[in-house]
Order: C-alpha cells, then structure tokens, then sequence
C-alpha cells in the first residue's frame, strides 16, 4: 500500500498537531509544510523530517501533488483553500467549517 501524501497547512497548535500525527504515522507522507511566516521552519525542525516548506498555498498545491491536504488555519482561510485544493482534486480535511456565515454556504 503506497503511502498518502498529506500537505499540512498552518503551524498553530492543531497544525503542527496534525503534523506530529501524520510524521509519526507510516501510512502517512507529509508532502510539504506551508505557513505565512517561518513557523513552518520551527515545525519542520521539531519533527525532524526536512519536509518541503512553502509560505504560498498556491504554489505549494502545484508543487508537493498531495492526495490530501490538512487545512488547520484561521477559520476566514478555510474556506478559499478547501475549494481551491478540491478544484484540483485533493481531499480535504478540515477542522473547521468551510466558511463563517450562512450566507457563504448558499
């Protein structure tokens, strides 16, 4: 069985959670690590797995081809970056909702 191939985004508690989880997992490949600022360096350096860091989701998406992507940043974020990982056929996990009002769910 290949391993799943997951790009985490965001550094916080829960991504770097999330992280954790997958690089102590064997059926898990983390792809790349992305964040705004050089917390994804501080990740990096905690698990030890010199993991691809990007500081764009967009070319992070071109370039570390996950077959999920971990999405654990403020909860305004989630929803731009669920639909643009699902327009490319990735699965998503979210630990939020896609988006903050009613509205944006119509």
């Amino acid at each position: 069985m290949s391993k799943i191939r997951i790009l985490v985004v965001g550094c916080g508690n829960m991504g770097a959670s999330h992280a954790l989880a997958y690089h102590q997992l064997e059926d898990f490949e983390i792809c790349g690590i992305v964040s705004r600022g050089n917390s994804n360096s501080a990740l990096n350096d905690k698990l030890g797995g010199n993991y691809p860091l990007y500081n764009s989701f967009d070319q992070a998406l071109k370039d570390s081809n996950p077959d999920a992507v971990c999405i654990s940043t403020y909860p305004d974020t989630h929803e731009e970056f669920a639909m643009k990982a699902f327009g490319k056929g990735f699965h998503v996990f979210s630990g939020k909702t896609s988006s903050t009002n009613i509205r944006e769910r119509i």
